[in-house]
């Protein structure tokens, strides 16, 4: 192998193909970039033996071959490297890769090359072109919803399945329990792509997809066990396997509570959030919950513990219900607001430690499902002690 070829054009890619291979632990070649000088392209190829990463970069190729290259070292070294036009060489007999670029020249050991793992190629039929800003910012909204705990099986994946109202219907939904989101739109070629059945995508993959993901268009596949996504140039694409657990019903427990949603609370949102910020403070590592007091025109919201104090707020409000109280988690919460832009949104109650449905005017193709909790009040002041205060 023998090219040139300009920092600037492929350290992007580098970044990418190192983020997705083992740092330390494993067989060698999981830690390993594969460089691959064909045509007038270099292919920056890397897998962590689930998730693969391809990209192809012009560049002027003089020799062609293969290296493998120890991923960590080599992408460190191309981050702190100046811009500019490099050298990359390779002595296949000793085994060893030269980097050079003006007077600066280094010397890294390469990978036997027969460990090369042959990555699955994008299928080449059954292709929707999509947007890449999109789909990231559904993965921003429900990441929240599905569970970090590798222990809950389905419920560390991303469910996109065909709605039910109309042909072109998508639902993207995560559920972990104790919350549920769930995003909607419209569009032909990804609801022809789906199968029947839906597909699931686990958590760890979306994470790393979402530092992929550019703002511009992507082309989607879905092949019988792996998805796939690749810029619509051709340039970049990355890979993962599907899963095949068993995700839970979601529309049957939607429709097991949302007829009892007869109480309405709605609020400011940001106005919510600076007060829920505030009342935080005086949470503890125990007890992160604040209690919601409903009135038609003013929700109060309260915190006490006896450590750190007591918190009080009030904020007007537009509520219509029977149920006069009930208890958040601050943190949760808090959260979950984060993931709406609408200005007011509405909190729709079935009961005092039943789910509630958050929505926004502005967020039409959103809404999330969260519990309320149910705690002990601690003992505060005595009305003695505070006349003393």
């Amino acid at each position: 192998m023998y090219l040139r070829i300009f920092k600037e054009d492929i350290i992007d890619g580098i970044m990418k193909a190192t983020s997705i291979i083992s740092q330390k632990a494993g067989a060698a070649y999981l830690r390993t970039l594969w460089l691959k000088a064909e045509d007038d392209k270099l292919e920056i190829l890397s897998t962590d033996s689930n998730m693969e990463f391809i990209g192809k970069y012009k560049s002027n190729i003089l020799e062609k071959g293969l290296v493998g290259v120890e991923g960590k070292k080599f992408s460190d070294l191309m981050r702190k490297l100046k811009p500019g036009e490099i050298i990359f060489k390779a002595d296949q007999e000793k085994n060893i890769f030269f980097i050079q670029q003006d007077k600066r020249r280094y010397k890294i050991p390469t990978t036997e090359s027969s460990w090369f793992p042959e990555l699955t190629a994008f299928p080449p039929d059954n292709n929707v072109l999509w947007s890449g800003e999109m789909l990231k910012e559904i993965i921003d909204k429900l990441s929240f919803s599905i569970s970090d705990d590798d222990t809950m099986g389905s419920m560390t994946c991303m469910k996109i399945s065909r709605g039910l109202e109309t042909e072109s219907e998508v639902e993207f939904c995560g559920f972990d329990v104790e919350n549920m989101g769930l995003y909607t739109l419209k569009d032909d070629g990804i609801f022809n792509l789906i199968p029947e059945e839906g597909l699931l995508i686990p958590k760890r993959y979306l994470v790393e997809l979402r530092k992929w993901l550019t703002p511009g268009e992507i082309e989607l596949s879905i092949s019988s066990d792996r998805f796939f996504i690749r810029t619509q140039d051709l340039s970049e694409s990355i890979s993962f396997p599907l899963s095949f657990e068993e995700f839970t019903d979601y529309r049957q427990i939607l429709d097991s509570f949302s007829a009892d949603l007869k109480s309405c609370l709605k609020v400011n949102r940001k106005e919510l959030m600076d007060a829920l910020d505030r009342v935080l403070i005086f949470s503890t590592e125990f007890n992160k919950s604040a209690v919601f007091v409903l009135g038609k025109d003013e929700v109060g919201i309260d915190s006490t513990a006896v450590e750190t104090g007591e918190a009080n707020e009030v904020l007007g409000c537009s509520y219509k219900g029977d149920i006069s109280e009930l208890v958040f988690n601050i943190k949760s919460l808090l959260e979950i607001l984060g993931h709406f832009t609408s200005e007011e949104i509405s909190i729709y109650l079935s009961g005092q430690v039943r789910p509630c449905k958050i929505t926004g005017k502005d967020d039409p193709n959103y809404f999330v499902v969260t519990m309320p909790v149910e705690i002990q009040e601690e003992t505060y002041y005595t009305e003695e002690e505070e006349e003393q205060i």
